[in-house]
């Protein structure tokens, strides 16, 4: 088949569809499609369709990327439910269809890749301005929860694009050649920094610093430079320490206990003759003060009523229930849980409360120490009583204990591409989980969802598939593919990355693009990479 165009048309088309393609990455699922049908068309148009399967079947690293999608094909062999197994397939395309035009395509210049990771950065920056903006309320828009800021895609997903927008700002930090486009990409290291912290986005500054430190590391281990050799250990040195004490003092004012209880000499009737209830099990506390002690719930109940549209047996905007995050934030101020201390709320407290804030000091959208704060109490929380619901760690305990269970009872080959929900479903009511139904997901660990979906056969092909491209392209010196394989590696510990558009769109894209865009041996690439790492 011949080319339906001049090369150069098409050239320009394929660059183009690269480019919007990282545009649509944190802003647009339609842009994702269309870039995506756009390089399929422009890929068929091209011609010479005979070398480009010749291409592609002699380069394994292309066909073991491409391979994951026939092992999903296989899945379907064994599933029951096949309108979710043909769904996951469809949202896994990308998994064949990215590593398969990019590896038959022309390689790109050292300039267009650097043109393709600079509107990839710009659209991301772009969303980052975009949160803060609504964090700020300079775009109105209603903000429950500080994750709600990222209006584009999933709070998760936007942080991993962050991630990797930092270590490709530091890359062009090292290949700038004037002060100003330095200065550029240093101010943008610190605002992708900045927005980390005020997404409260725990994932995604563990992500940052735990390649930070495998980079720098190796650095330091390689460098005959004594200053880099000694000065980044004792950096990061000095960072967990502070970490440690930063933690430390999160953790003591958790744990710190402000008032001895003499329950016997207590109090048992409110201001207005209710009786109180004491539940003397429950060590549960709020910056130091027992939860579960001076309740009186009939009394919070008609109290609240009079004073918040949300009444007391619903739920909060965050999805909690709303007389539980009020009983947490009267504990947190040291007030019993009565008629008068509903009464004494302001009325920015009680819009707090119906937010779904359950302490008093972390009424601000953004909080950081707030975050772990609340972290640290689910913990707590399920230590003690093993509720798991609307608690995004802890849940996921729960969904891993879950897909282990399962993976023991189909440990070789899984339960097919198409069953891994209804597995999930079932086990949850065998081992009658404590987490409510609209609770029940998928194992939030990629490695355990292929492994439940595949067996532990699977899981060698899928981790076969992520490693052997990066030893036979000899990428695993590459600055910019360590880096992304690094941080798509560890988010594959806490989320299903690749179970939406987004996640992997981002997983086969950049790890196609940072594979095969340059040609091996690019003399400019080494330079780089042995400049960075």
């Amino acid at each position: 088949m011949k080319s339906l165009f001049p090369e150069k048309y098409h050239t320009h088309i394929y660059h183009f569809a690269l480019v919007l393609l990282v545009i649509g990455m944190p802003t647009s699922k339609f842009l994702i499609s269309v870039a995506e049908l756009t390089l399929a068309g422009n890929w068929i148009a091209e011609g010479n369709l005979k070398n480009k399967f010749i291409l592609f079947w002699k380069n394994k690293s292309a066909l073991l990327l491409c391979s994951v999608i026939l092992l999903h094909i296989i899945g379907l062999l064994y599933t029951t439910n096949f309108a979710d197994g043909f769904l996951d397939i469809r949202v896994k395309a990308p998994l064949f269809v990215l590593p398969f035009i990019l590896s038959t395509s022309k390689p790109l210049t050292e300039k267009t890749v650097h043109i393709v990771l600079k509107f990839f950065v710009a659209s991301v920056v772009y969303c980052t301005i975009t949160s803060a903006l609504i964090l700020l309320d300079i775009f109105h828009r209603p903000v429950v929860d500080v994750r709600n800021i990222s209006i584009f895609i999933s709070h998760i997903r936007f942080a991993l694009l962050i991630c990797i927008s930092f270590f490709i700002a530091v890359y062009f930090i090292i290949k700038s050649n004037t002060k100003i486009e330095k200065a550029i990409w240093a101010v943008l290291i610190v605002w992708f920094i900045t927005t980390l912290v005020f997404m409260e986005s725990l994932t995604g500054i563990a992500i940052l610093t735990i390649t930070s430190a495998v980079i720098l590391f190796y650095k330091a281990i390689t460098s005959k430079i004594k200053l880099i050799k000694f000065g980044i250990p004792i950096v990061f040195l000095c960072f967990i320490m502070f970490s440690i004490s930063y933690l430390r003092g999160i953790t003591n004012e958790r744990n710190k206990q402000t008032e001895t209880i003499d329950f016997a000499k207590m109090d048992k009737l409110t201001s207005r003759g209710n009786p109180y209830t004491y539940t003397t099990s429950s060590t549960l506390t709020e910056n130091g003060h027992l939860i579960w002690i001076y309740f009186c719930e009939s009394e919070l109940r008609e109290e609240w009523n009079k004073r918040s549209a949300i009444k007391f047996g619903e739920n909060d905007k965050k999805g909690n229930p709303l007389s539980y995050t009020l009983t947490r934030f009267l504990s947190s101020k040291g007030w019993r849980k009565d008629a008068d201390a509903v009464a004494a709320l302001t009325t920015d407290e009680i819009a707090a409360i119906e937010r779904g804030v359950p302490n008093v000091n972390f009424q601000s959208v953004s909080s950081l120490t707030g975050r772990i704060y609340e972290t640290l109490w689910e913990i707590d929380l399920y230590k003690s009583t093993g509720d798991a619901n609307g608690h995004s760690l802890t849940q996921r305990f729960e969904y891993w204990k879950v897909a282990t269970e399962i993976i023991r009872k189909h440990l070789l080959f899984g339960v097919g591409t198409g069953d891994v929900q209804n597995s999930f479903d079932e086990e949850y009511v065998i081992t009658n989980s404590k987490l409510a139904p609209e609770w029940r997901l998928h194992s939030h660990n990629q490695y355990l969802s292929i492994t439940v979906a595949f067996g532990i056969f699977g899981l060698i092909w899928f981790l076969a598939s992520m490693v052997y491209p990066m030893f036979a392209q000899r990428k695993v010196f590459d600055y910019l593919y360590i880096s992304f394989f690094i941080i798509a590696s560890i988010s594959f510990l806490t989320e299903d990355t690749l179970e939406t558009q987004a996640g992997v769109t981002f997983y086969a894209f950049l790890n196609s693009f940072l594979l095969f865009a340059r040609p091996k041996g690019d003399k400019q690439s080494t330079a780089t990479t042995q400049r960075t790492i």
